[in-house]
């Protein structure tokens, strides 16, 4: 072996000793790594709302790492919860499992995120809750480790009892849900702000959540006499119940309803069919802020196949007050630290300035009404149904 053989065996040796040559390539320095858990129902019947927060919770975390400020790469541990509640358990329990999660976000059904709460808070890692809106998800008992930057299910059927019952003033209501704990939620929360103006309903209805022949509900409907219905449960319920009174004919009344029908999906019933639906969306108005217009034009840059949805921007909300939380935390975040940092943090976003109460809940509320015209979803007051404009709701 000659001399120069020698020398390149023995530097190679060396840097094999030093655990830095590797199949005959120079190893890296392996980049550190921070690790959060997102939940959603990704497939299944809440698909398009739940893949595109997903979008939008990914595209956010794509932005803080390309963003070059953190010492470390923040990965997603990604669970599909199918709006299951023992599938949303067993993802949790596989997201807690790993040793470097120190945080998760997730949920848009509250059955899931109920199921869910015990599994995090056993682990003492910090769950922000984006989507989900049963008031009890947050309380005394599951601070500091569940927060949630979405609004309550009350929170939402104010702006709208308000709407429809005081400066609108129907009187004659019949009332539907699903027997779901987002039904449920709802169904209560509404009920309570037509007892607290003295209306009785004429009638009200719970369903299985997999009802798909509404018409027995209809001919109650139509025989109830009611001017307006409410309908407190998601798009799959939501939809076709607007479908088969419209098909039934009854189309004098006023159709109104919470965010959970707000997508895409329910307009897939017909232009005709779904027109003149009112339902309550929390947030802004994207379109009528810098910020929001931004994060518009970013998440349709990325040829995502969903739309935006009514909860699409907390996902996004919600991942930006994470980054903030591991800003906060320095080199090394923790679970530990990650929990103070999201109860005690400040983020503003796209949805405006994001603070939590006592028990965890946001105290950014914020909330509009959206109606469907000529097949799509528009805000109220932009459109042809807002007080003295061309068009008119039913039952008046």
């Amino acid at each position: 072996m000659s001399g120069r053989s020698k020398l390149l065996c023995a530097f190679l040796f060396s840097l094999l000793a030093a655990g830095m040559f590797i199949g005959g390539f120079c190893a890296e320095a392996a980049e550190p790594v921070v690790k959060i858990g997102f939940l959603g129902p990704i497939t299944g019947s809440d698909a398009a709302e739940g893949a595109a927060a997903r979008n939008a919770f990914m595209l956010a975390i794509s932005e803080a790492n390309k963003s070059g400020e953190f010492p470390f790469k923040i990965e997603v541990k990604e669970v599909d919860d199918q709006s299951t509640e023992n599938v949303a358990v067993a993802g949790a329990q596989e997201i807690v499992s790993e040793s470097d999660i120190v945080a998760a976000s997730g949920f848009w059904n509250s059955g899931p995120a109920a199921a869910s709460i015990p599994v995090f808070k056993e682990a003492e890692i910090p769950l922000l809750i984006w989507g989900a809106i049963r008031e009890s998800l947050t309380n005394a008992e599951n601070v500091p480790y569940i927060t949630r930057s979405a609004p309550t299910d009350k929170q939402e059927n104010i702006p709208l009892a308000v709407k429809v019952l005081d400066e609108m003033g129907y009187k004659d209501w019949f009332i539907v849900s699903d027997v779901g704990s987002y039904g449920d939620g709802n169904f209560n929360a509404f009920k309570a702000e037509l007892a607290a103006r003295n209306i009785t309903p004429m009638g009200e209805e719970r369903v299985p959540e997999d009802t798909t022949d509404l018409n027995a509900v209809v001919q109650k409907i139509k025989a109830s006499g009611a001017k307006a219905v409410y309908c407190g449960s998601t798009v799959a319920i939501g939809s076709q119940l607007k479908r088969q009174l419209f098909e039934g004919g009854v189309t004098g009344i006023l159709y109104c309803g919470i965010s959970g029908m707000k997508t895409e999906d329910f307009l897939k019933i017909g232009a005709e069919s779904a027109e003149g639906t009112l339902v309550v969306s929390p947030g802004v108005i994207l379109e009528d802020t810098t910020e929001g217009n931004n994060f518009i034009k970013l998440y349709n840059s990325q040829g995502y196949s969903e739309p935006i949805g009514a909860f699409t921007p907390y996902a996004y909300e919600a991942a930006l007050i994470l980054i903030n939380s591991l800003r906060a935390c320095g080199e090394k975040p923790t679970a530990e630290a990650m929990t103070k940092a999201i109860l005690s943090g400040k983020t503003t976003g796209i949805m405006g300035t994001t603070t939590f109460n006592s028990i965890g809940q946001t105290e950014n509320v914020a909330a509009y009404l959206n109606v469907v015209q000529d097949g799509a979803w528009i805000p109220l007051e932009k459109s042809e149904y807002k007080e003295g404009g061309k068009r008119a709701f039913g039952g008046k």
